[in-house]
């Protein structure tokens, strides 16, 4: 490769990762496509602070949903924070610090910053106390880990969630 096709290679790489952020920031959606796709309201051992809400966005666009509210059959509300945005065909899993979730007959309805219902799950209990979660396979809730590239269930436990984009899983094969 010559000096003149490297400089105008290093042009083109520099235009097409400038070009990511400014498309990715233009490309905000208003429009409610979150769901909640995953959660476990009683994992092993001690709830507190261990409870999590896995949303996903299933769109091409960014979702801003600072503000948005999650809120149980009991009233108890989490208020996601300002500014948090979404990306494409990414997932964001939200902790509250306390015992948020009753273990049995519970929901969760997720609503966005002007309070209009986004997305509800069903009315689920869980008294297992051993980190199988709640996961939207579809149109349904299954409790248990879908490995949807084989079309298997394989029974798994989330052992720690690390941020919101990682958790530590140990399968049952």
């Amino acid at each position: 490769m010559n000096k003149k096709q490297a400089l105008i290679l290093g042009i083109a790489l520099v235009l097409l990762f400038a070009g990511i952020p400014l498309a990715t920031s233009s490309t905000l959606s208003a429009s409610p496509d979150v769901e909640i796709y995953a959660f476990d309201q009683n994992p092993a051992g001690n709830d507190k602070g261990n409870e999590w809400v896995a949303l996903y966005n299933p769109s091409n666009g960014s979702m801003d949903i600072g503000n948005w509210t999650l809120e149980t059959e009991d009233g108890e509300r989490e208020t996601i924070p300002e500014g948090t945005i979404l990306y494409p065909l990414a997932y964001y899993v939200y902790t509250p610090p306390y015992q948020w979730r009753d273990n049995s007959d519970d929901a969760i309805t997720l609503s966005d910053s002007k309070g209009e219902e986004v997305d509800r799950t069903l009315v689920v209990s869980d008294n297992e106390n051993d980190n199988r979660h709640w996961m939207r396979n579809d149109s349904e809730w299954i409790f248990d880990v879908k490995e949807l590239e084989k079309g298997e269930i394989w029974g798994g436990v989330v052992k720690h969630v690390v941020d919101g984009d990682t958790v530590d899983v140990s399968f049952r094969i």
